[in-house]
């Protein structure tokens, strides 16, 4: 082989070996803060590695650095990405749709422990996983409509004032009240086109709660 050719052999060569290098420190570095953890479970969550995504949340968990005030939206956050694996793989469905649900029952259970935070959205995103499992489920969807009607009713009262001061700039309340009494309307639509039971996802009266 001549002098030329195995240079510019070699020119190729370099980049696929500084990219594999990268692939392989990408896999095998840890994250070291919350931040770092959720990005990297999207990461994974948009390549198609579900349950890569899952570990890397778990292992963040269990690590003892951890903020464990956190824990009930990392639960959540797993349940997330058992219903984008349910979404997208079909044969183990309903294998995900429980694990989603039993994510979800952890980050609910961690939440009933405290007493609950004005503003504080929690229940509107566990709402809206409930929804989106039982838009997802054959079986369930008239208990997990329940559910998610429940979170979001739930929710309503705790979203308190005009506005909630966050990074030092004033954030409008009235249009999160508004987006949360519109994924109520929705569930408690879906759970009527399902055939669930009159009065299983009855919404609460809002003149009490608009501005409690």
């Amino acid at each position: 082989m001549t002098r030329p050719r195995k240079v510019f052999l070699l020119a190729l060569l370099v980049p696929f070996v500084a990219l594999a290098g990268w692939l392989a420190y990408r896999e095998t570095r840890t994250p070291q803060s919350e931040n770092e953890v959720l990005k990297r479970m999207i990461e994974l969550q948009r390549e198609g590695r579900y349950d890569k995504a899952v570990q890397v949340v778990q292992n963040w968990i269990s690590d003892s650095r951890r903020d464990k005030s956190h824990d009930e939206q990392l639960y959540q956050q797993i349940a997330m990405v058992y219903i984008g694996k349910a979404y997208k793989r079909r044969s183990s469905r309903d294998e995900s749709l429980h694990l989603a649900e039993m994510n979800l029952e952890k980050s609910l259970g961690l939440f009933e422990k405290d007493s609950p935070k004005d503003n504080d959205p929690l229940l509107f995103e566990i709402g809206g996983a409930y929804e989106l499992l039982a838009d997802t489920s054959d079986k369930d969807k008239c208990r997990l409509y329940q559910k998610a009607s429940a979170a979001l009713t739930r929710q309503l009262p705790l979203i308190k004032g005009d506005f909630y001061t966050t990074y030092g700039k004033p954030l409008p309340l009235e249009p999160i009240r508004a987006e949360i009494r519109k994924h109520l309307d929705a569930v408690n639509g879906k759970s009527s086109k399902a055939g669930c039971q009159d009065g299983e996802n009855t919404r609460r009266d809002e003149t009490d709660t608009t501005h409690e």
